[in-house]
């Protein structure tokens, strides 16, 4: 699915668009969406169109709510490790899910990328150094989700 169709991209500009495009440069074509979360929204930063086309039905916000998780899980690893956990990496049939956390003590906010799976061994320790140096450079509330309210 290398490459399919056009890109949907969020209105949002500043650290978010600048997270797409940091994302999109360690991916290119293989990217599928992108998407910015906290523990009560969560806001699409990017959607390939097939891949916004396949989950037009699909009630999206209870996946995330699975992702939320990680905020819990996330706590727990660096409590009972030695070493920072960094991120997350599912492989399914068709595509790969990538989940990383920013925090700057006061507020966090997960950062869920979708990219094909194609065999491509991707990089996602790169990746989550440049996650983490856009909200370095803008700051972690610039990337909070704005809710949905339609």
């Amino acid at each position: 699915m290398t490459g399919n169709g056009p890109r949907i991209r969020s209105d949002a500009g500043g650290a978010k668009l600048a997270l797409v495009d940091a994302i999109e440069d360690a991916l290119g074509d293989r990217l599928r969406d992108v998407w910015v979360l906290d523990q009560r929204a969560q806001e699409p930063l990017f959607l390939r169109e097939d891949v916004a086309e396949r989950i037009s039905d699909v009630d999206v916000e209870k996946y995330l709510d699975n992702e939320r998780y990680g905020f819990v899980t996330r706590e727990t690893y660096n409590l009972l490790h030695y070493s920072e956990f960094r991120y997350t990496h599912r492989g399914f049939d068709t595509w790969e899910l990538f989940r990383t956390f920013v925090d700057d003590g006061d507020q966090q906010v997960g950062v869920v990328v979708g990219v094909d799976a194609d065999g491509t061994n991707y990089d996602f320790g790169g990746l989550t150094d440049k996650v983490h140096a856009v909200a370095d450079e803008y700051g972690v509330a610039a990337l909070a989700p704005v809710a949905d309210d339609g």
